[in-house]
């Protein structure tokens, strides 16, 4: 299969932000809708990998069945390359003895690939040490008593799978490694950081053993993929709490992993959500910090896709609070071209996001106008204990404290002080704190602006 064709296909997956198994998710809805028999679905991810990395070509219907799930042209997607192989009528009828086919030589290709990997069960010692470790982390997660049960049965669940020839891990614990990430995300917009952190340590000692052992190429690639994700996550709850080197630490191993993957999307989200963290700590040189996100952004390429838009409207963010406020304004003007520019079918970012870089761009630039819009445009979209909700919330006592800095002071303080403890981390004290910074000279010695400014001290280690 010609590299353009299959880098083409990876791009357009990781342009609609898609893991293969939603993909093939996709692709399965598109058979039915078209009444044609599909093989089983973990089949079709592992072919979806073998597609993305050059191995096999789509073979027929599968060339109708991505353009229908991609949602473009036929030609858009394969014209520039070589022609999937013919069919004939009766291929279609023949899918899963294709598939079975398939699936056995890619089973050779495996077996020669690897040297020495072990498909059996893991050292006594490194298996104790692991359930020890996710027996911890899952009592960070949902409770002591439950812990050591969650343990012995994901430990069951995996056993139970059949591992891949020559791996040391099933097609499915992979999947549900990258499902898991997913779930990691979205319970980190309601959840407390060290609960989020104790559901990611949990998994990534399960990834860890695996990730350390000879793979194949083609697993060695999606495992890296999966940790790379939990990896970035478990810095950024790490950054949360407050612990700047044990974040620094992660998004190192996050880069390496998306390295590993053999992943130029990924590694250009990973790297921007590191800036996007990064830019929240006090601590940190924003200048050096511009360049993280400039890579990303770099990374990202030209052609339209979700990791460029997120990856430019996060550099603008930064030329917002260094001050540089018509290059921050250029920036987002870019950034909304991005975004008017991405494939019909492709995922849209998440409704709110674009609002959310909008207000974080005006706050800082002082256009009162387009920062208020912005936030508006959000209600409804959030419940109020969401992320995204409160660091809004704080955006708009940053505004109230331009005209009237005690005001302004006050409102964060509440927003604050309605928060429990374990959520007031270090990115809600840095939305906090864009009060301070906003507010004007005279008014540090107002008492409420000094209750605020001890409120959000930083104390990261």
């Amino acid at each position: 299969m010609s590299k353009v064709l299959s880098e083409r296909l990876a791009r357009e997956r990781l342009s609609r932000g898609w893991s293969q198994r939603q993909l093939a998710r996709k692709i399965a809805e598109a058979a039915a809708e078209m009444g044609i028999p599909m093989p089983e679905r973990t089949s079709l991810v592992k072919s979806i990998g073998n597609w993305e990395h050059g191995r096999r070509s789509p073979r027929a219907p599968y060339p109708m069945l991505l353009s229908r799930a991609f949602g473009i042209d036929y030609d858009a997607l394969f014209g520039a390359a070589p022609k999937p192989p013919p069919s004939s009528p009766g291929d279609v009828l023949r899918l899963d003895c294709v598939e079975s086919r398939f699936a056995a030589d890619d089973d050779d290709r495996l077996r020669k690939d690897t040297v020495g990997a072990k498909a059996s069960m893991l050292d006594e010692d490194e298996d104790m040490e692991r359930r020890r470790l996710m027996r911890e982390a899952a009592a960070a997660a949902v409770g002591g008593a439950v812990a050591p049960v969650l343990a012995t049965l994901t430990d069951a669940w995996r056993s139970s799978e059949p591992r891949i020839p020559g791996a040391t891990v099933s097609q499915e614990m992979i999947d549900d490694w990258e499902d898991a990430a997913d779930i990691h995300v979205r319970r980190a917009y309601v959840d407390a950081p060290a609960v989020v952190l104790g559901g990611l340590a949990a998994d990534f000692a399960g990834m860890a053993p695996h990730l350390a052992r000879q793979q194949p190429d083609a697993v060695r690639r999606d495992l890296a993929h999966a940790a790379a994700r939990h990896a970035a996550l478990i810095a950024g709850k790490w950054f949360d709490l407050g612990h700047r080197r044990e974040a620094h630490r992660w998004w190192k191993k996050a880069r390496t992993l998306s390295e590993r993957a053999e992943d130029t999307l990924l590694a250009a989200w990973l790297i921007g959500w590191e800036a996007a963290y990064r830019r929240q700590d006090p601590g940190e040189d924003l200048n050096a910090v511009l360049a993280v996100a400039q890579l990303a952004r770099r990374l990202a390429g030209d052609r339209p896709s979700l990791p460029l838009v997120d990856n430019c409207g996060g550099e603008a963010q930064i030329l917002a609070m260094l001050g540089r406020h018509d290059e921050a304004v250029a920036a987002w003007r870019v950034t909304e071209e991005v975004f008017d520019r991405l494939p019909s079918g492709a995922a849209a970012p998440d409704p709110g996001s674009m609002h959310y870089a909008r207000s974080v761009i005006y706050t800082f630039v002082g256009d009162v106008k387009q920062a208020t819009d912005a936030q508006s445009s959000t209600e409804g979209f959030y419940p109020p204990e969401h992320r995204t909700a409160i660091l809004l919330a704080f955006h708009n006592a940053a505004l109230q404290a331009r005209a009237n800095p005690a005001q302004g002071a006050q409102q964060a303080l509440q927003i604050m002080e309605r928060l429990p403890i374990e959520r007031r981390d270090t990115r809600m004290k840095a939305a906090a704190r864009i009060v301070l910074k906003v507010a004007p000279e005279e008014s540090r010695n107002l008492p409420a602006v000094r209750e605020l400014r001890a409120l959000t001290a930083n104390r990261s280690a």
